[in-house]
């Protein structure tokens, strides 16, 4: 044990001395402040534009007085001074020239030209002035016809109300932050764990491999090196996620709140995740540190890590089917299985049906599996220190497990 720490001990220091690990996390959470406080600024961009200023002219063309209340433009364009023109050229002239910022041509009841200098996917002003000539001839036509349009209008703007009772877990409020985590998840074994098949490969192509190999137990060394990494990237994922946390915070009223949805977590959902993700973590941990012992290149771990790869974006999607179905036999299946359920356990837990006894089961499953794969993972890793110019292949790997010390 007292050997287990010591490598263990080493392999967070080099870890966390590391210039990627400190300049990546710096980075991210510098562009974590950054990126969230980006709508600050268009939002007193966009506030200065449609409500401070009232200096802001329209210029209308309207030959056949189609639109005559100009209390009625103004209303939908408060921000406005509303002039008129009989000429179409000098409504032109005004807007080329800056003295009007926009212009409207009013053609007939249902048609309409609209003048602008320079177009912005972002401008909303034709649409606003749609929807104010769609209502004038409405009420022109309804007035034709002898309708009352106030009481017509009253009629379609009668709302609907309807109430939802849960019975069970919501997973319609669930689905957000459910997917935001696995999708968390997906990324740290995908990043991580490619990592430490790649530490593991530049010590044996250094030879660094054998001198450890020959000071204490392959068991040991991968524990360490694995768990080593794992509190790595749990670390640097904390520090990442704790400073988009706080930059959200921060600038919270600018977003409206609209990222609330996906921090009101329930406290199972977490635990589970917790549980299970951290098991899935170590897991293929494992794999990646055993695949990369086999290999004698850095080059070469990409390659031989790829069904490892594989596996895990089939689980990703797998999951992601989960989420959508939550109450069918594949999800439940799913579950249990231990190379699936680290990450479609907790799914079930959010947006499905999954009972305490069931969670205990498939944890226990996964934690089987996941101290199987760390001992056959030492094997492979032991039998890699002598395996040199060898391309890694499943015979190789199937090889390596039948060799006896």
């Amino acid at each position: 044990m007292r050997a287990f720490f010591i490598v263990l001990k080493f392999e967070l220091e080099t870890m966390l001395k590391k210039k990627s690990f400190l300049i990546s996390t710096i980075l991210v959470a510098i562009a974590a402040f950054a990126l969230l406080s980006f709508p600050r600024f268009l939002s007193n961009d966009s506030e200065n534009k449609d409500t401070q200023k009232v200096d802001k002219v329209m210029i209308i063309q309207d030959m056949k007085q189609i639109l005559q209340d100009d209390n009625l433009i103004k209303q939908q364009f408060p921000a406005y001074k509303v002039l008129r023109t009989t000429q179409l050229d000098e409504l032109k002239k005004q807007v080329t020239d800056g003295k009007a910022d926009i212009g409207f041509a009013i053609n007939d009841a249902t048609h309409f030209t609209y003048y602008i200098k320079n177009s912005s996917l972002q401008d909303t002003r034709p649409a606003k002035f749609e929807d104010l000539m769609k209502k004038q001839y409405q009420a022109k036509e309804f007035k034709r016809h002898h309708y009352d349009a106030t009481t017509i209008e009253a009629i379609y703007q009668t709302p609907i109300q309807s109430k939802t009772t849960v019975l069970g877990t919501d997973g319609s409020s669930n689905y957000y932050y459910t997917y935001a985590l696995i999708l968390l998840l997906y990324m740290m074994i995908m990043i991580y764990g490619n990592q430490v098949g790649v530490g593991v490969a530049s010590e044996k192509s250094n030879r660094a491999i054998e001198i450890l190999t020959t000071s204490t137990t392959s068991n040991t060394l991968i524990f360490g090196k694995v768990i080593a990494g794992a509190i790595t990237g749990v670390l640097q994922t904390a520090l990442m996620l704790g400073s988009f946390l706080l930059a959200y915070q921060v600038n919270a009223d600018v977003w409206n709140h609209a990222l609330d949805k996906f921090l009101h977590i329930p406290s199972i959902v977490l635990w589970t995740f917790a549980l299970f993700g951290m098991l899935g973590y170590l897991l293929f941990n494992f794999l990646f540190g055993a695949i990369g012992a086999l290999c004698s290149k850095v080059e070469e771990v990409n390659g031989a890590t790829m069904p490892i790869q594989l596996l895990i974006i089939a689980v990703f999607i797998l999951s992601y089917v989960s989420l959508q179905m939550p109450d069918t036999l594949l999800a439940k299946i799913v579950g249990f299985v231990p190379f699936t359920s680290w990450m479609c356990m907790f799914i079930n837990v959010a947006v499905g049906s999954a009972t305490v006894w069931e969670i205990i089961i498939s944890w226990c499953l996964l934690a089987v599996t996941t101290i199987a794969m760390g001992i056959l993972g030492a094997r492979l890793y032991r039998r890699g220190t002598l395996s040199y110019g060898n391309t890694v292949s499943l015979k190789t790997i199937v090889q390596a497990l039948r060799h006896h010390e």
